[in-house]
């Protein structure tokens, strides 16, 4: 190595020394007194030691110095692994007294077994001075004594690497947050251990060449520490573990990857190239697995890998297809959103064991939300939660943001904070603690809100979620379809309103013209009785055709109710025909045959009978034959009435017939059978028709005996 690069690997040494110490120095100040923090500055005192050591074995420039300054340097760091697994068995742990008693036998083996190798076999650690290898690096041959204890700290470095991994695994939230820097310093000390005992053992000596990278690592850790210190207010933080962490750890695997991943690549160096420095390329896969192991700790990277695996490699927690299945059949008929909304909130609750479930829906033009179902509050108390505003509109961009559930506990909002504040007496001692978006194809809907009381208390899962989510997105589209049908229903009824406001305004016109040519005559004609009865005949028709027009629109409103006796449908068509004998068109033909009394409102029928028959008499307009005839069926007795007049197109039957305002007679508005079809319904019948352009029709009004 040259002299610069000795020189600067010196310099690099002192520099990491200085900051440990200092580093140290700052938490001792700030609190010395926890078991932690203890370890922690003992650490980085023991690390500042041994650096300074090394530091001092950079710049010497006899043999004999550079091995007193190795063994010294070796001789302080036994200390480090007890002290680091001390460390990595109490840092952020609530029950860190237990791990120290199920752990005492092992922490008393890394603290005793490396000072003893160094004690016992201190003649042993280095076989020779300082030489140089094919490659023109500075070596230190290992001796027995140095093979044991460089395999006792890569044994240490394992433990306390599989405890680290333990507690970042166990954090969540914030508390990951604040620990992961402090667990990621300490991990890169503990890989540069892997990395140089691996080294050593693997080519039985120690590769002075490369001593720059220890101080730079070093370094490197301080800045996570001090960033993670400044996270941890100073390591203050409490984890608890679950059987489940503790059992599991990939820190092994990782290890094992690294190690089977040099002796490849030893033997591949050794057959493709002998000169080739295999220190650099080691250092390459170390420097790999440490991102690899970075990017295992990232949050969202952890959380994607959960949901790969539960989605498809773990036997799933809810019956998707009997969670659908329910929530289908308890919602097909729903056709209010505020019901359909009331009945999704029960059925999260029930199915999620969240107590509170609120269900908020956005209007349409404006930052507002309006709580439509809930497991909560009632429809009254619902009115007084509508909230708008700048909050509001934060929450929602927030929400449409995420396709996931927020946790409120870890991402702030005014605007839960202002509805718990409104009612105090629902959200005293549980909190609003997550919001689930409601939306379907990009677009929100609204969202629903749990509170912190699941029965049990655990934490939403990412199966949870996933349940919420295809919960949601039914509640969403269900919402969308109902609005459209609305949307629907009001266009039906501008365009019903228009043919009406048609019809009125034609017959109006009509009516009016007869009035005013009356009313012009009248100062002229006025002394000659036969113009004034006239007159008097023209008013009284015109009356009597805007109050029969006002009926025939007010049957389209009425909830028809049949008043129901045992009547004889035979007598009651007699009657009506009877009726209309004056408005005979053509020739009528009847054939009543024996039927059993029905069960009808004789007056409401009546009226059945005579729309029927009336349109037959128009279609013929004077010429054709009408039949009447009934008859009984397969426990239904049939009325037939049969003209050879016009008849109808098929398209107007199937789009149009039975509707209201629609008609194929000039003066006609449609209303007849329409109203004739809610009669015959309304009696749990029904109206057939057949009917052919220019050969006449056929309508069958079917109803049942009993």
């Amino acid at each position: 190595m040259s002299i610069s690069m000795v020189e600067m690997a010196g310099s690099a040494s002192f520099v990491a020394a200085i900051v440990s110490i200092l580093l140290a120095g700052v938490v001792t100040v700030k609190d010395w007194r926890s078991h932690t923090n203890r370890s922690f500055i003992a650490g980085l005192a023991l690390l500042s030691t041994v650096e300074l050591f090394r530091g001092l074995s950079a710049q010497s420039l006899q043999g004999q110095e550079v091995l007193y300054w190795q063994k010294m340097r070796i001789a302080f760091s036994a200390f480090l692994p007890g002290n680091w697994l001390l460390f990595s068995l109490t840092f952020a742990r609530t029950e860190y007294k237990t791990f120290l008693s199920k752990w005492k036998w092992i922490i008393i083996a890394v603290f005793a077994l490396p000072i003893l190798a160094i004690g016992f076999l201190s003649h042993s650690v280095f076989t020779d001075l300082p030489t140089v290898d094919a490659q023109g690096a500075n070596v230190l041959p290992l001796g027995a004594g140095g093979k044991t204890f460089h395999v006792l700290v890569l044994m240490s470095a394992v433990l306390i690497l599989a405890n680290l991994e333990r507690t970042l695994r166990a954090s969540t939230g914030r508390i990951r947050w604040q620990i992961k820097f402090v667990v990621l310093g300490l991990g890169s000390i503990c890989a540069l251990w892997v990395y140089d005992c691996s080294q050593a053992l693997l080519y039985s000596s120690l590769n002075l060449s490369i001593a720059v990278l220890n101080p730079i690592v070093l370094l490197l850790a301080d800045l996570l520490f001090v960033w993670g210190l400044i996270r941890s207010r100073f390591l203050t933080v409490d984890v608890y573990f679950s059987r489940t962490t503790i059992q599991y750890s990939l820190t092994v695997l990782f290890v094992g990857i690294y190690l089977l991943a040099v002796g490849l690549l030893a033997q591949l160096v050794r057959h493709f190239d002998q000169n080739r420095p295999l220190p650099i390329d080691a250092l390459v896969v170390l420097l790999a697995l440490v991102g690899l192991a970075v990017l295992l700790m990232s949050n969202r990277l952890q959380e994607r890998l959960k949901r790969l695996i539960i989605r498809h490699l773990r036997r799933p927690k809810y019956d998707y297809r009997q969670a659908w299945l329910d929530l289908t059949q308890r919602t097909t008929t729903l056709s209010d959103v505020g019901q359909l909304c009331s009945e999704l909130a029960r059925i999260l609750s029930q199915t999620l064991g969240f107590l509170s479930v609120n269900i908020w829906l956005r209007d349409e033009t404006e930052p507002r939300l309006r709580l439509a179902g809930s497991t909560v509050f009632t429809r009254n108390q619902a009115d007084e939660l509508v909230h708008e505003g700048e909050g509001v509109a934060e929450m929602i961009h927030a929400v449409e943001k995420s396709r996931e559930p927020i946790d409120l506990a870890q991402q702030k909002f005014d605007w839960p904070d202002l509805i718990m504040r409104a009612k105090p007496e629902y959200f005293g001692k549980y909190k609003m603690r997550y919001v689930a978006p409601v939306q379907t194809v990009g677009q929100l809907v609204g969202i629903i809100t749990l509170n912190d009381d699941r029965v049990g208390f655990a934490p939403m899962s990412i199966e949870d979620q996933d349940l919420i989510n295809a919960y949601s997105s039914h509640l969403a589209a269900n919402v969308l379809q109902i609005r459209l049908s609305e949307r629907l229903l009001q266009v039906k009824e501008l365009e019903s309103f228009q043919n009406v406001a048609a019809f009125f305004v034609h017959d109006l016109k009509n009516m009016a013209s007869r009035l005013a040519l009356a009313v012009q005559n009248l100062p002229l004609h006025y002394d000659n009785p036969e113009f004034r009865a006239d007159v008097q005949r023209v008013i009284g028709q015109t009356v009597s055709q805007i109050n029969e027009t006002c009926s025939r629109l007010s049957m389209l409103k009425q909830k028809i109710e049949p008043k129901r006796a045992a009547t004889d449908l035979n007598c009651l068509v007699q009657q009506t025909l009877e009726s209309l004998r004056h408005n005979r068109s053509g020739s009528w033909e009847t054939d009543l045959r024996s039927l059993p009394k029905v069960l009808i409102d004789p007056e409401q029928m009546q009226k059945v009978i005579t729309n029927l028959v009336l349109n037959a008499c128009e279609a013929l307009d004077g010429r054709g034959k009408i039949k009447i005839s009934t008859c009984q069926n397969c426990g239904q007795v049939v009325l037939s009435i049969e003209d050879s007049g016009c008849g109808m197109s098929q398209e107007f039957i199937e789009r149009s017939l039975f509707q209201p305002f629609r008609s194929t007679k000039k003066r006609g508005m449609g209303i007849g059978l329409f109203h004739s079809k809610m009669i015959v319904e309304a009696h749990h019948g029904r109206i057939d028709v057949e009917s052919q352009e220019g050969k006449g029709s056929v309508f069958r009004v079917f109803l049942p005996v009993r």
